[in-house]
C-alpha cells in the first residue's frame, strides 16, 4: 500500500524477513519498540511481515482462539512525529510438516506449488510449513473466514492445495 507506515531502519514492503518460533520466547523481550519513520505515511494496517511478523489486536485475538500453541510478544509501534502508539504482537507461530510428499520443487528448493497432507494438517490453524523456503503463515479455512469478518486490513489471502 502506498500510504502505510514505514519504519525507521527497515523496509516493510521488500525488507528482509525474521520468522520466530514458540521455543525462542525466552530469547525475546516481553515487548519492544520501533519508531515509524517521519512522514511515512498514515494507514496502519492488522498485519506486516517485515522486519518480523506482527499482527494487530485483531488478529492476535483469532490466532489465539484456534491455535493455542502460538506465543505473543507486545510490541509498540511509536509515531513521534504524531505523539501516537500502536500497539501490536509478535506472534510466535509454530512449525508444522504438512506438506505433502507429492510437492514438486524448484532447483533451489522452492515448492512450486504447496500441497498439503490432509492428514497431517487437519487440527492445525495457524502455522509455518516446516522443511519451506516459505516464511508466509498458513491459516486454515475458519481462521480466514474468522479475519475477514473483522475487516483486517493487510492481508491477502492466497488458497493452496489439500490432496
Amino acid at each position: 500500500m502506498r500510504d502505510t507506515i514505514r519504519l525507521e531502519g527497515f523496509d516493510i514492503i521488500h525488507g528482509p524477513r525474521r520468522v520466530f518460533r514458540p521455543e525462542e520466547r525466552d530469547r525475546l523481550n516481553e515487548a519492544a519498540f520501533l519508531y515509524l519513520q517521519k512522514g511515512g505515511g498514515e494507514t496502519v494496517l492488522d498485519m506486516y511481515q517485515s522486519p518480523v511478523t506482527m499482527v494487530s489486536a485483531k488478529v492476535r485475538q483469532v490466532f489465539a482462539a484456534y491455535e493455542k500453541e502460538i506465543v505473543f510478544k507486545r510490541i509498540y509501534l511509536i509515531d513521534r512525529e504524531n505523539k501516537l502508539s500502536h500497539n501490536f504482537y509478535i506472534p510466535l507461530i509454530p512449525m508444522r510438516d504438512v506438506l505433502s510428499s507429492h510437492v514438486e520443487r524448484w532447483p533451489d528448493g522452492r515448492e512450486k506449488r504447496v500441497v498439503l497432507d490432509p492428514r497431517r494438517a487437519a487440527g492445525c490453524h495457524v502455522f509455518y510449513l516446516d522443511n519451506s523456503m516459505t516464511r508466509r503463515p498458513l491459516v486454515s479455512l475458519d481462521v480466514a473466514e474468522s479475519l475477514l469478518r473483522r475487516e483486517i486490513g493487510g492481508v491477502v489471502f492466497e488458497e493452496v492445495e489439500v490432496e
